[in-house]
């Protein structure tokens, strides 16, 4: 039986690389538009309510016709701005821009229980490291076990 190669489940072991723009290919409009267009699909609220929800949070009008202009790709000009990406992470419970600002930078991100797995993993090792190098101490200073 011949092995189908899987594009979309990612390699634990493949070491991240950032993306290197070529020459004109690092205006992102269009990725933004698109992407604040899947986040908002994928919301579990109406955009109606993610507007109320980023107008009580962030003290400004933010209005349905906002959402509807970011999130058009022939709009590019109406880009979100920087500055209410984290806000509409958190009302529509999103990592979206995260997790692709961090890919184009050639990175990973862990959240939760996983980030605190990872940080255990990484403490685990220097403790191996530690206590390799002080048996090492030992054995030269003769007090071998």
């Amino acid at each position: 039986m011949r092995r189908v190669k899987d594009d979309l489940t990612l390699d634990i072991f493949e070491v991240p690389v950032p993306v290197v723009p070529t020459p004109g290919s690092g205006n992102y409009a269009s990725q933004v538009s698109e992407l604040v267009g899947v986040v908002l699909k994928e919301c579990p609220v109406d955009r109606y309510e993610i507007a109320a929800q980023m107008s009580r949070l962030s003290g400004d009008d933010v209005s349905k016709h906002m959402l509807d202009a970011w999130s058009s790709p022939g709009r590019a000009d109406h880009n979100i701005p920087f500055y209410r990406i984290p806000l509409l992470e958190e009302v529509c419970q999103s990592h979206a821009f995260t997790d692709w600002l961090v890919h184009l930078r050639g990175g990973r991100v862990a959240y939760g229980r996983e980030a605190l797995a990872a940080e255990y993993g990484k403490l685990s090792r220097v403790q191996e490291r530690v206590n390799a190098d002080l048996r090492r101490l030992k054995k030269l200073m003769g007090e071998e076990k």
